[in-house]
């Protein structure tokens, strides 16, 4: 079994390794063009070797943060892939029960995050109480995010590229989480605290600012349209 447990641990390493390096190859390529396709897939299929290794072995020692983590960040990657199938949601589409299913798990496990935090923040002998506030911070940000997520599936959107962004925010909101994972196994020269939030400090206002550039670009696109149109009918 511990066998079992290194080579899973190996995986997990090159899972995220791949994943850290083909992430920005994804950002940077033409959006819906081939390349970006193509790293898309394995970036997304390198995060779900990261996501299973992760949850088997945090099972097997236990490890309980490590489990929800897994779990939570996982959820980030896959509510942004399968926004890739919900491009319709303005046009009256219904989710899937996969869409139902993924949003229950992320809302059990963020849930449980929470609670464990606070166990770990009210408990005076505990020694881990950076890890109560990291605990935290992720339960919070991983039920906001699925909030988001079901409020779209109870009031469609009414803007046609709201795939796109959700898109964007669970691919990139993956990324942080790998990146935090990293930081916190290779810069123990910073503190707990540090290690494991600068990624999302950091990252989340850039995609939201990354997102807000777009809707710009479509905002403009879209009124130019308008313009044309109106010039036509009036010629």
């Amino acid at each position: 079994m511990k066998f079992f447990i290194q080579v899973l641990l190996y995986l997990h390493i090159a899972g995220g390794m791949l994943a850290l390096v083909i992430g920005p190859a994804a950002m940077v390529a033409t959006k819906g063009g081939e390349k970006h396709r193509l790293w898309g897939r394995i970036y997304f299929y390198s995060m779900t070797v990261v996501a299973i290794t992760a949850v088997i072995i945090s099972l097997y020692r236990p490890i309980p943060f490590l489990l929800m983590v897994a779990v939570f960040s996982y959820y980030v990657i896959v509510s942004g892939y399968r926004s890739l199938y919900l491009k319709k949601l303005h046009k009256g589409q219904k989710p899937g029960r996969i869409d139902w299913l993924i949003a229950g798990v992320s809302i059990l496990f963020s849930l449980g995050l929470i609670i464990w935090a606070m166990l770990v923040l009210n408990d005076p002998t505990s020694r881990m109480t950076s890890f109560g506030y990291i605990a935290l911070a992720f339960g919070g940000f991983g039920l906001f995010s699925t909030g988001s997520n079901l409020r779209q599936f109870f009031n469609p959107p009414k803007d046609k590229y709201h795939w796109m962004f959700s898109h964007m925010g669970g691919m990139l909101g993956g990324y942080i989480a790998t990146l935090s994972a990293f930081s916190a196994v290779n810069f123990d020269f910073l503190p707990t605290l540090i290690r494991w939030l600068w990624p999302s400090i950091l990252g989340i206002p850039l995609i939201i600012i990354w997102q807000r550039s777009y809707r710009k670009k479509f905002s403009a696109k879209s009124t130019g349209n308008a313009g044309g149109l109106k010039a036509s009918s009036a010629g």
